[in-house]
């Protein structure tokens, strides 16, 4: 069964198995995959099986993703090689060729490989296509819309509080 191994930069390494068609990787709990790293957004990309070959898309996130240092929108997995999540580095390692029994000398391999590399000229573990940022979702202002039933129960408060304070007032005066 293909996994994902990865690596975060204080040293927390995972390994996961991809066992959906379609596989939510980010930060927060609910995702399929979760990668404890901050540089990781909480919703940060997917990883789909069409029925012959795996593609992790990134969904907006705010740091990325690369392969071979170049940002890209789209990887294809291939048998075995490197991309990496905002600072978290990831190894692909498919079903085909024993790839998954290689393990730890796959990661190394596809580590420095990604270090020393950049996307054209990787060695063709992976195609990618370039990062467009008009999709990306995420951090940003938001326009918020104004409330007036908001703002009217606030009055509302102010003059109540102003009358209990004329009563409380009016009660002491004709005590005295």
């Amino acid at each position: 069964m293909p996994k994902i191994q990865y690596t975060t930069p204080d040293g927390t390494t995972g390994e996961v198995e991809l066992d959906q068609e379609r596989m939510t990787v980010g930060r927060a709990d609910d995702n399929n995959i979760v990668i404890p790293d901050g540089s990781v957004s909480s919703r940060h990309a997917e990883i789909t099986f069409d029925g012959s070959a795996w593609t992790l898309t990134d969904t907006g996130s705010t740091n990325g993703t690369k392969v071979g240092g170049e940002r890209v929108e789209t990887v294809n997995l291939d048998s075995t090689g490197a991309f990496t999540l905002g600072s978290v580095e990831c190894v692909f390692l498919g079903d085909g060729g024993g790839s998954a029994g290689r393990g730890a000398s796959a990661v190394a391999a596809a580590r420095s490989s990604s270090r020393s590399s950049t996307a054209s000229s990787s060695g063709g573990s992976y195609s990618s296509q370039p990062y467009d940022r008009s999709r990306r979702t995420g951090f940003g202002p938001h326009k918020k819309e104004k409330d007036s039933s908001r703002a009217m129960l606030i009055l509302l408060g102010v003059l109540g509080l102003a009358a209990c304070g004329a009563a409380a007032f009016m009660a002491m005066k004709m005590g005295a």
